[in-house]
């Protein structure tokens, strides 16, 4: 990005609402909305949902959505609290469009409830969640045993500290209500 460009700024503070332009109440009342599960804390999932509801007509990235939580979660806990994410907010509107995603990554969308496949822990890396079998017939060929669960929604599985098993990423889905949802999966190397 060239910083340098001032025009930049002027079309983000147009779009929604500029989120460095909220006081301190109106973020914090941001913060409580998108806190869907009440945790008193935002997750990456949560996170990408104030921004893009706030800053109207702007998606952000996979990767953009692990910058920003590496950056701001200052404590590790894997979580913004409610002064991480006002430090955030301050940066978040003067990011770029998102980088399109690598090679071995494909993205998919589920407009149904049921999303027509099964997942697994990984054998060898437990920390991974990977698809175990693929039910719906339309899925196959596109969507290939072993394949990894990369992000749902633009909100990477491997960066998020509270889903590391596939129960934990089934029970985070089930709050996803929304469809279609959009998952991307990383195939397998």
């Amino acid at each position: 990005h060239d910083s340098s460009a001032p025009s930049l700024f002027h079309t983000f503070a147009t779009m929604g609402t500029a989120l460095s332009s909220l006081t301190d109440e109106q973020l914090e009342a941001k913060f409580t909305d998108g806190d869907k599960d009440g945790s008193g804390a935002l997750d990456a999932f949560e996170l990408k949902g104030i921004l893009e509801a706030t800053l109207e007509g702007r998606t952000f990235g996979t990767e953009q959505i692990v910058d920003l939580m590496k950056k701001y979660d200052v404590n590790g806990d894997g979580v913004l609290g409610l002064e991480e994410f006002k430090n955030l907010a301050k940066e978040a509107e003067t990011l770029g469009s998102p980088a399109a995603l690598p090679e071995d990554i494909y993205e998919l969308s589920f407009a149904s409830e049921k999303l027509g496949f099964s997942v697994k822990n990984d054998i060898n890396d437990a920390t991974l969640v990977v698809v175990s079998k693929v039910k719906d017939a339309e899925l196959v060929g596109q969507i290939s045993p072993d394949d990894e669960i990369y992000a749902i929604n633009g909100v990477p599985i491997a960066h998020q500290n509270s889903i590391n098993t596939h129960e934990a990423l089934a029970a985070k889905v089930k709050t996803l209500t929304a469809r279609p949802l959009h998952v991307a999966f990383k195939k397998k190397a």
